[in-house]
C-alpha cells in the first residue's frame, strides 16, 4: 500500500502552495519568454505569406501580356448579334464588311402515311437507306413489322449514318417519322426497299430527285444549305457555320433575313491589351503597398514593420525596381522602356500611368507594345521568370520562412526540456519542504517536552502563570 503524505502537519505550513508558488516563480519567465519569441516568429510568417501570396498575384496578371498572341488578337462587332456572330483569329485583317444571311441549313425530315397506331404493321422486307454517300441498311422481320419496331430497328441499327427515326400521332393517325441528323441539301434522306417486300413496306421508299411520286412518304422539311453573301460574294455551306470566307473569320448564323444587309467589323483587339496593361500596373501597386506595410517604420508610435529591416523581403524589393528600370533590348525601337508608353515611377515605389501619352501609343504603335511586355527581355516575361524564382522551393522567400518554421521547432524543444526541468525542480522543491516540515514537526515536538519537564521541577516559577 502506498504512504500517504500529509504536508505540513508538523509546521502547519501550506507546502503545497508555496511549491506551487515557486515553481511558477520558476516556469514562468521561462515560459513567457518563449511565447513571446514564438508569438513574434508566427507573425513574421505571416507576413512573408503575405508578401508571397502578392507575389503570386501579380505573377498571376502577367499570363496576358507575356504572350505574344494577346496583342495579335481581333475583335468582331456585328451590325445584329440575332442575326450572326463572329469570332475571329489573328489572320484577320481589320476592316468592315456587309453581311447578308439568306438562308439557314435545315435538316431533312419525311413521314409515312398514316396507321391506326404506332403497333400497326407495315411489312417485311429491307429498308436501304443513303445519306451524303454513305448507306446503311435494316431488315424488317414479318412479325417484327410494326411501325414501333421499324424505329427502333433503325435508331439501332450498325451504321446508321444519320437518320433518326420517331413516330408522331396526328388527328389522322401515326406517321413514321425520318429525320436527317446533319443539315444540309448533301445530307438528304434517300430509302429504296428490296424487291419482293410484303405489305406497305414499299411505301416507306423515298428519292429526294423523284418525291412522293416512289411512295406515299411526304417531305415535311427539306434539306436546304445555308447562303450568306458578303461584299457581293456568295457562299453555301451546309451549316450554319460559315469558315474562311473572310480570311480569319468564323461566321456563326443564328436567322436568315434575306435581302437585308448587316455590317461585320474586324478590328484589332486594343481593349483587352489596354486593360491588361492597366490590371499590370494596378496589381504592381497592389504588391507594393505590401512591401511597403511590411517594412515601415513609424517613428511617432515607434512601431516597425514585421519585416522591416529583413534581408530577404529587401532583396525582393530591390530585384523588382531592378527589373521595372531595366530597358527592353533587342527591339530596335526608341519604344523600350515603361517610360516611353507613359508608366513612371512615383512614390513609395509605385508605378504611375501618364494616360495621355500612353492612349496615343496604343492608338499609333499599338504593334510595338508587345515587344516591351512579350519579348525575351520584355517586362512580363523578367517579372513572370523573377516572381517564379522567388516563390520557388528553394527559393529565397522559402528558404526564409523554412528557417522561421525550424525556429519555432526549437522553441517547441525548449518548451519540452522545461517541463522535465521543472519536473525536477518539483521534486526537489516538495523533498526540501517536506524535510523541513518533518524537522519542523519534531522540533516542536521537543519543545513541547521541554517545556513539559521545565513545568514539573520544584520551585519553578513562570511568568504569567507558567
Amino acid at each position: 500500500m502506498a504512504s500517504l503524505t500529509a504536508s505540513g502537519i508538523g509546521s502547519g505550513l501550506d507546502i503545497n502552495s508555496i511549491v506551487s508558488q515557486l515553481v511558477a516563480a520558476e516556469r514562468s519567465p521561462v515560459e513567457t519568454r518563449l511565447n513571446s519569441k514564438e508569438s513574434l516568429i508566427q507573425a513574421r510568417l505571416s507576413a512573408f505569406g503575405s508578401l508571397k501570396s502578392a507575389l503570386t498575384n501579380f505573377k498571376a496578371s502577367l499570363s496576358t501580356l507575356k504572350n505574344p498572341e494577346s496583342f495579335t488578337k481581333r475583335s468582331a462587332t456585328v451590325g445584329d448579334p440575332t442575326v450572326f456572330s463572329a469570332t475571329t483569329t489573328a489572320t484577320a485583317a481589320p476592316g468592315t464588311y456587309s453581311v447578308k444571311v439568306e438562308q439557314l441549313a435545315t435538316s431533312h425530315k419525311i413521314a409515312s402515311q398514316a396507321y391506326t397506331d404506332s403497333a400497326t404493321s407495315v411489312g417485311s422486307g429491307e429498308l436501304n437507306f443513303t445519306i451524303n454517300g454513305e448507306s446503311f441498311s435494316v431488315a424488317v422481320a414479318e412479325g417484327a413489322d410494326s411501325l414501333a419496331e421499324i424505329r427502333d430497328a433503325v435508331n439501332s441499327a450498325a451504321g446508321n449514318s444519320g437518320v433518326s427515326a420517331s413516330i408522331i400521332n396526328d388527328q389522322d393517325g401515326a406517321h413514321l417519322v425520318f429525320s436527317s441528323t446533319k443539315t444540309g441539301v448533301e445530307n438528304a434522306i434517300n430509302i429504296s426497299v428490296t424487291a419482293g417486300a410484303s405489305g406497305d413496306l414499299s411505301q416507306l421508299a423515298y428519292d429526294t430527285n423523284l418525291g412522293s411520286q416512289v411512295s406515299s412518304m411526304v417531305e415535311k422539311a427539306e434539306a436546304l444549305d445555308s447562303i450568306v453573301i458578303v461584299d457581293g460574294f456568295t457562299k453555301t455551306s451546309a451549316d450554319t457555320k460559315i469558315e474562311g470566307m473572310i480570311e480569319g473569320v468564323s461566321l456563326d448564323l443564328k436567322k436568315a433575313v434575306p435581302g437585308e444587309s448587316f455590317s461585320l467589323k474586324v478590328q484589332v483587339d486594343t481593349k483587352s491589351v489596354k486593360s491588361a496593361i492597366e490590371g499590370f500596373v494596378n496589381n504592381y501597386n497592389t504588391l507594393m503597398t505590401t512591401i511597403n506595410d511590411l517594412t515601415a517604420y513609424n517613428p511617432e508610435s515607434k512601431t516597425a514593420g514585421l519585416l522591416q529591416g529583413d534581408s530577404a523581403t529587401r532583396s525582393v524589393a530591390n530585384q523588382l525596381r531592378q527589373e521595372m528600370g531595366t530597358i527592353v533590348s533587342g527591339l530596335g525601337t526608341e519604344l523600350d522602356s515603361l517610360a516611353e508608353i507613359g508608366i513612371t515611377t512615383g512614390d513609395k515605389n509605385k508605378l504611375v500611368i501618364d494616360t495621355t501619352v500612353f492612349a496615343e501609343v496604343v492608338a499609333s504603335d499599338f504593334d510595338k507594345l508587345s515587344g516591351i511586355f512579350s519579348s525575351e527581355s520584355g517586362y512580363a516575361v523578367r517579372l513572370d521568370s523573377l516572381i517564379g524564382d522567388l516563390t520557388a522551393s528553394g527559393g529565397i522567400l522559402t528558404n526564409r520562412t523554412d528557417g522561421l518554421t525550424s525556429q519555432v521547432k526549437r522553441i517547441n524543444e525548449q518548451r519540452e526540456a522545461l517541463d522535465a526541468r521543472i519536473v525536477g525542480i518539483e521534486a526537489r522543491y516538495q523533498a526540501q519542504f517536506s524535510a523541513l516540515d518533518s524537522l519542523l514537526g519534531q522540533l516542536n515536538s521537543t519543545g513541547d517536552f521541554l517545556t513539559q519537564q521545565l513545568a514539573n521541577l520544584p520551585g519553578t516559577v513562570f511568568k504569567n502563570g507558567k
